[in-house]
C-alpha cells in the first residue's frame, strides 16, 4: 500500500514538472511572425562614406580619467565635428529641428512633431570614452579607428560612438525619407557619463521645462545599455536581445581605523593593517544574499526557458524546486552573479608611512555595485554585521540607489515597439531572435532622466559573444561593420515605428 502511494504521488509530482515544462512554458509564437509595427522596408546600407565619418569620430581621443580630469580640447573638437557633420538637419529642417548646447560640450538635438498631442521620446548616447590602457595590448592603435574587412577597431566602438554614429545617421536619413515626423523626439549626446553626470543632468533639466516634460509624462527614453548574446545559454541556439528595464545603484564606502602609533621594534597585536586587513577579507569572502527572483534578470531565465533543451529546460520551468541550484550556478561566473545580488570589489587600500613605524591608521576602499533589491542602508548594514569590528569606521563616498524598475511587457506600447523593433531588425534566417527584460549591471546617463518618464530602456543594438564582453573597457575594444549596419536600421525604424500612435493588429509586411 505504501509503495503504490509513493507511486502515484511520484507521477503526480513528475506530471507536473513536465506540464511545466512542456505547457506553461511554451515557446512563444509572436517571435516567428515578422514585425508587425511598420509600415515601411527602408534600408540603410554601412557604406564606406559612413565608415570614413565613423573612423573619423573614433579619432577624437575624447578620454574621461576621472570627474576632473577630462580631454577637454579633444571632446570640443568631437562636439564641434558632430555639429558640422550634421549642420544640414538644423540648415534644411531648420522649422523643426534645432540643437542646443548643455553644460558647454554635450548637444541635444530637438525635432519637433506636426502632432503635439503625441509624448515625446528621447534618444540618449555618449562621446567620452575610457582610456586605453597599456597600449602594448593593442593589436592597432586604440584611436586609429583601423578598419579591416570585418571589424573597426578603437576605444569607443562599443562605449559609446557606436550608439552615437548610428544614431544620428538614423535621425539624418529619417528626415530625409520622410520629412518632418509626426512625433517629437529627442537626441541626447552627452560629454562626461564615464565620469560624471553634468551633462546629462543639464539634458534632463532642460527637457523639464519642455512640453511632456514638467510632469514625467515623455513616451519613454533609450540610452546605451544591454546587448545581443549569442550562445547566452547552454543548448540555446537563439540570439538573446536584453533590455535594460533597470540599473544597478553604486556605493563606494571608505573604511578607516585610527588607533596610537608605536614601533615596529616592539609591536602590538594586532596592527592597523592588520585589522584592516581582516576586515576586508571578511567583505571579499562573505558574498551580499542573493536576490534571484526580486529583480528583471527573473524575465531573462523565464524569456529563454522554453527554447532550451531537456533537462535544463525542465530545471527552469521548474525555479519554484530547482531555484537554489539555479542559484548556486550562476554564483559560478562572475558575471553571472552579478546578475542575482549586490557585488563587492576591494578598489583602493593604504596605509603605513615608514618601515619601522607601526601605522597610525589604514583604509580601504569598497565598491559595491546595487542590486534592484537592495539599498545602500541595506548594504552598510549587512558590512557592519559581518566585518563585526567596531574599530573599522564606514564613510560613504558615494551612493546611488539602483533604478526604479520601467514598465515593461507586452502591455506597454513603448516597450512592445522597442521589442518588435528589436525582432525586425535582426531577423535571421536560422533561429529567431529572443527579447527579454533584463537588468543593466553598470551605470548610465538615463538615471539623470528620472524625472522625464517611467519608461527608460537601455539597449544596445549589437551583438556579442562571450569573448567580447572583456573588450567593453578592455583591450582591442571592436565592433563588425554588419553590426554597424544593424545599428543603423535599428534606431531608423525605431523612429519610424514610434511615430504610429497604436500597434496595428493587422500583421504588415517584413522589414530588412
Amino acid at each position: 500500500m505504501f509503495w503504490q502511494k509513493l507511486v502515484i504521488v511520484l507521477l503526480i509530482f513528475f506530471s507536473i514538472l513536465l506540464y511545466r515544462t512542456y505547457v506553461v512554458f511554451k515557446p512563444d509564437k509572436d517571435i516567428f511572425k515578422p514585425c508587425s509595427s511598420s509600415i515601411d522596408n527602408h534600408s540603410l546600407n554601412f557604406d564606406h562614406q559612413r565608415l570614413k565619418t565613423f573612423q573619423t569620430l573614433l579619432q577624437f581621443q575624447t578620454i574621461s580619467y576621472d570627474e576632473h580630469n577630462q580631454n577637454f580640447d579633444e571632446i570640443k573638437k568631437c562636439r564641434d565635428f558632430i555639429r558640422k557633420h550634421y549642420h544640414g538637419l538644423t540648415k534644411e529642417y531648420s522649422k523643426f529641428v534645432q540643437v542646443h548646447s548643455i553644460a558647454e560640450y554635450s548637444l541635444l538635438y530637438s525635432i519637433q512633431g506636426k502632432n503635439s498631442k503625441l509624448k515625446p521620446f528621447l534618444l540618449s548616447a555618449h562621446m567620452d570614452v575610457v582610456p586605453a590602457g597599456n597600449l602594448e595590448h593593442w593589436k592597432y592603435p586604440p584611436f586609429d579607428g583601423y578598419s579591416d574587412e570585418e571589424f573597426v577597431y578603437a576605444r569607443g566602438t562599443l562605449d559609446d560612438k557606436g550608439n552615437l554614429f548610428t544614431m544620428m545617421e538614423a535621425v539624418k536619413e529619417y528626415l530625409n525619407v520622410y520629412g518632418q515626423p509626426s512625433r517629437t523626439f529627442y537626441v541626447a549626446l552627452t560629454h562626461n557619463e564615464e565620469v560624471s553626470l553634468s551633462g546629462a543632468a543639464g539634458i534632463a533639466h532642460y527637457l523639464s521645462k519642455q512640453p511632456f516634460g514638467h510632469n514625467g509624462q515623455f513616451e519613454f527614453i533609450l540610452d546605451e545599455g544591454t546587448i545581443i548574446l549569442e550562445d547566452a545559454f547552454p543548448t540555446l541556439k537563439n540570439p538573446l536581445a536584453m533590455i535594460g528595464v533597470a540599473e544597478k545603484g553604486c556605493v563606494t564606502i571608505e573604511y578607516r581605523i585610527d588607533i596610537a602609533p608605536g614601533h615596529s621594534s616592539m609591536p602590538s597585536a594586532p596592527t592597523a593593517i592588520g585589522i584592516l586587513a581582516r576586515g576586508v577579507d571578511k567583505l571579499e569572502s562573505t558574498p551580499q544574499p542573493s536576490q534571484f527572483g526580486r529583480g528583471p534578470e527573473m524575465g531573462v531565465f523565464l524569456g529563454v526557458t522554453p527554447y532550451l533543451s531537456f533537462p535544463l529546460r525542465l530545471a527552469m520551468s521548474n525555479m519554484w524546486l530547482f531555484s537554489p541550484v539555479i542559484q548556486w550556478v550562476l554564483s559560478r561566473k562572475p558575471a553571472t552573479d552579478a546578475m542575482q545580488r549586490t557585488t563587492t570589489a576591494v578598489t583602493h587600500i593604504s596605509g603605513g608611512e615608514k618601515d619601522n613605524i607601526l601605522p597610525t591608521s589604514a583604509s580601504a576602499t569598497v565598491n559595491h555595485r546595487l542590486h534592484p533589491a537592495d539599498s545602500c542602508q541595506k548594504i552598510l548594514k549587512f558590512n557592519r554585521q559581518t566585518i563585526n569590528d567596531d574599530r573599522l569606521v564606514a564613510h560613504v563616498k558615494q551612493c546611488d540607489e539602483p533604478s526604479p524598475i520601467s514598465p515593461h511587457g507586452k502591455n506597454i506600447h513603448s516597450y512592445r515597439i522597442l521589442e518588435q523593433t528589436i525582432r525586425q531588425t535582426f531577423i535571421q534566417d536560422s533561429e529567431p531572435i529572443i527579447v527579454v527584460p533584463a537588468l543593466m549591471l553598470g551605470g548610465t546617463d538615463s538615471k539623470s532622466y528620472t524625472n522625464l518618464t517611467k519608461n527608460i530602456y537601455r539597449f544596445s543594438p549589437f551583438i556579442y559573444r562571450h569573448e567580447d564582453l572583456s573588450r567593453l573597457h578592455g583591450d582591442n575594444e571592436r565592433i563588425k561593420h554588419t553590426d554597424m549596419q544593424r545599428g543603423l536600421n535599428f534606431y531608423f525604424h525605431l523612429i519610424l515605428n514610434n511615430q504610429l500612435e497604436h500597434i496595428p493588429d493587422t500583421t504588415l509586411r517584413s522589414e530588412i
